[in-house]
């Protein structure tokens, strides 16, 4: 999928997604900039900040020297900025001027009666939305949450807006939709488009997470891509080329009105749906089952993803036979792979071997305890017009295969490794925790110089850096180096640091 930007002479003009911050902070959350400047390759610089919850138009220079000439006209609120917000409160006022200043009193932003105005706003009202009402906000200042502020102190909270009074929803209601502004001597009027969520009465948190992914990717039509990502009304979707798969959450089960939206928007976007209820049984991810299936049809289907197809199905367990929060890290590995030996360990129905083989891999080595998983694997191979038979199929236990190919000093340039987290055979059980020490010294000794291991996991309990620690115990004497890997894209928003967020790492050998 292709990023949605528009660029100019001194900077880049982008949709920002509601949930993600502008910049990294001190936590070590990356924020939107850092992803741009990452996935677009060359260096960003902020000049203005929208709050993390704010949607809308953002703003970030090419140089420093253009850096520097936009933070001036924002400081001097020489640039014209208008908000759209939703609020569920009537107000017999169409229009307001709120004046006030704005502080931070205990790590909160709060209006200060005793203390001289620092801040402005100008709010119009533009019309009743359903059950809510659409209000035009034109900030003079730019203080931290001064539109939220105003607008709590006006009486109109935005819609969401839990810190200063808003009314309960799935997100907050606030839009960045246009500025305006004169830089070396020309006139520029940039605006964004508004969500559905701002036009129509009825839009459902479906239609709000597809028209935010829309703003940001060009997506096209049989693309598979997660939809909603944060557990929102107990829902996370996912889409795979012609099928919503959506994952419930909830104790009893959709409601029949909740059943219907999905029915309704997987209509209008030519989509069919499937509805899992997920059972948690407590024992966290591992713990989740499924409770029961509703499909429009079931049997298999083809999807794909950055132009690579797979087959999918229904009758297959937790996914279709894809992890899409992986698409990153198997872009990284189909640049990565040319006139390389290539093993992916665990490879599930070896998404990352395809991907090696297209980009151009000596031969690929794909390792499973599952034969129907590499019988799948070897279709994904055809589907993509690679000759299984050019490459390597093993069923075996992942760790007995490394201890094998030690013996015989088989190597591999690179070695991709996603192990589960636990897992159960009629031979014996897999904990990682306790196997990742004796499975990385395997890794390495099975790794050619100057080669690479991709490895990411999902042990919950432990950090980033717990895993490493676990990973480098026993090589640590012969200096691993450790790197980060591929930002995922924003379909999982930025809600974690991403290092924890996908726990995983790229290990290289001198």
């Amino acid at each position: 999928m292709q990023l949605r930007f528009t660029e100019y002479d001194d900077f880049l003009a982008f949709n920002k997604p509601f949930g993600i911050r502008t910049h990294r902070v001190s936590d070590g959350q990356f924020g939107f900039v850092e992803f741009l400047s990452e996935k677009l390759q060359k260096e960003l610089f902020v000049v203005h900040r929208l709050d993390k919850e704010t949607s809308g138009l953002i703003l970030f220079a090419k140089t420093k020297q253009a850096a520097q000439n936009l933070s001036e006209l924002f400081e001097q609120h020489l640039i014209k900025k208008t908000y759209y917000f939703l609020t569920d409160q009537k107000s017999k006022d169409t229009e307001f001027l709120i004046k006030s200043h704005i502080a931070k009193q205990d790590e909160f932003f709060i209006n200060i009666a005793s203390e001289p105005d620092n801040s402005e706003t100008k709010l119009e009202f533009v019309k009743p939305l359903g059950k809510n009402y659409l209000w035009k906000a034109m900030p003079k200042t730019g203080k931290p949450h001064q539109i939220r502020l105003h607008a709590q102190k006006a009486g109109i909270p935005v819609l969401g807006d839990n810190q200063h009074g808003g009314g309960i929803f799935f997100r907050l209601a606030l839009h960045a939709q246009k500025v305006e502004f004169t830089l070396n001597n020309k006139d520029y009027s940039v605006e964004s488009e508004l969500p559905d969520l701002f036009k129509n009465d009825d839009t459902t948190v479906l239609d709000e997470c597809f028209s935010k992914r829309n703003a940001l990717y060009d997506m096209p039509q049989g693309e598979s891509y997660r939809l909603i990502h944060q557990d929102i009304e107990n829902l996370r979707a996912d889409v795979f080329g012609d099928r919503l798969w959506v994952y419930d959450y909830s104790q009893k089960g959709l409601t029949e009105e909740q059943k219907n939206k999905v029915h309704i928007f997987a209509s209008q976007k030519k989509l069919i749906p499937v509805i899992r209820h997920m059972l948690d049984r407590g024992q966290g991810v591992g713990g989740l089952e499924q409770k029961t299936l509703e499909a429009a049809d079931s049997g298999n289907w083809v999807a794909a993803e950055e132009k690579v197809n797979y087959q999918l199905r229904t009758d297959s367990g937790f996914s279709p036979g894809l992890f899409l929060d992986q698409r990153e890290n198997r872009l990284w590995t189909r640049e990565q792979a040319k006139n390389k030996k290539v093993l992916n360990l665990f490879c599930y129905t070896s998404g990352f071997s395809v991907n090696a083989a297209l980009g151009g891999a000596e031969k690929v080595t794909s390792v499973d305890v599952s034969k129907k998983f590499l019988e799948w694997s070897k279709e994904n191979f055809k589907l993509n017009d690679i000759n299984p038979d050019q490459h390597e199929f093993f069923v075996q236990d992942a760790l007995l295969f490394l201890k094998g190919s030690v013996k015989r000093n088989r190597k591999w340039d690179l070695i991709i490794c996603d192990p589960p987290s636990f897992g159960r055979s009629k031979d014996a059980v897999w904990k990682l925790e306790s196997s990742l020490p004796e499975l990385a010294e395997l890794l390495f000794e099975c790794l050619e110089k100057k080669g690479q291991i991709l490895f990411t996991c999902n042990l919950e309990k432990r950090t980033r850096q717990d895993i490493i620690n676990l990973f480098t115990k026993n090589i640590k004497n012969r200096n691993p180096k450790i790197s980060r890997m591929p930002m995922m894209a924003l379909d999982y928003e930025l809600t974690d640091d991403l290092n924890n967020l996908m726990k995983g790492f790229i290990v290289s050998k001198a």
